[in-house]
């Protein structure tokens, strides 16, 4: 599995790789990696998938409250975030913990609850190695452009450089993200809907879709 780096972008934080097509900060390819040779999904594990900033923490804590009625007080004392942990940072990751409330890897432990923003085409085989739920979740993509440009501006290495609008607009376009364009987490038909709400919504104004000038 080849790792071309994008030598557009300077060697920092931020450096990206690129992975089987999908752009990737190397955190996340070091545990994505290690995920796909060693994760072994069993058939009752519910697997939370999305893209970055639609929804994945909100959806956690209802996912975890379904599943486990009888320790739902668990939700008003932990985060969703270590009560579904995501597989590719927090159980795989370079910094991963090994924290108790973290669903156990033993084969044996009953609803497992795990997150992962990896897309489908990466994560296929892993997936369909079992009778595994997976349950998406999907969100306007301007409206996940924004949010995830206001939660990068919050971080730290970005308070004495805020990343302009502009750019931040310019990486999602071209699936820079950590991890990869959003609509390679759509089906065919979800793309063709996403590029019919926009063409509508874009319909006598100065804006151009992009769909239809390629």
């Amino acid at each position: 599995m080849e790792i071309q780096p994008d030598t557009s972008i300077p060697e920092s934080d931020d450096f990206l790789c690129q992975f089987q097509g999908f752009w990737f900060a190397p955190s996340f390819l070091l545990g994505t990696q290690k995920l796909l040779k060693q994760f072994k999904p069993l058939p009752n594990d519910v697997i939370l998938a999305s893209f970055p900033k639609t929804g994945t923490t909100w959806l956690k804590s209802i996912l975890y409250s379904i599943l486990n009625r009888s320790s739902i007080d668990e939700l008003t004392r932990n985060h969703p975030q270590l009560l579904v942990p995501q597989l590719e940072l927090q159980v795989y990751g370079p910094d991963a913990i090994s924290d108790p409330l973290f669903p156990s890897l033993d084969p044996s432990s009953p609803n497992r609850i795990f997150s992962t923003h990896l897309p489908y085409q990466i994560f296929r085989e892993t997936v369909n190695s079992s009778d595994c739920r997976v349950v998406y979740i999907a969100r306007n993509p301007k409206d996940t452009l924004v949010s995830g440009w206001h939660f990068l501006n919050t971080m730290e290495t970005a308070k004495s450089s805020p990343l302009p609008i502009d750019e931040s607009v310019d990486m999602f376009c071209e699936g820079k993200g950590k991890v990869g364009d959003h609509k390679n987490y759509l089906t065919k038909d979800m793309i063709d809907r996403v590029d019919t709400i926009t063409r509508e919504k874009f319909h006598g104004s100065i804006f151009k879709h992009e769909a239809d000038s390629s």
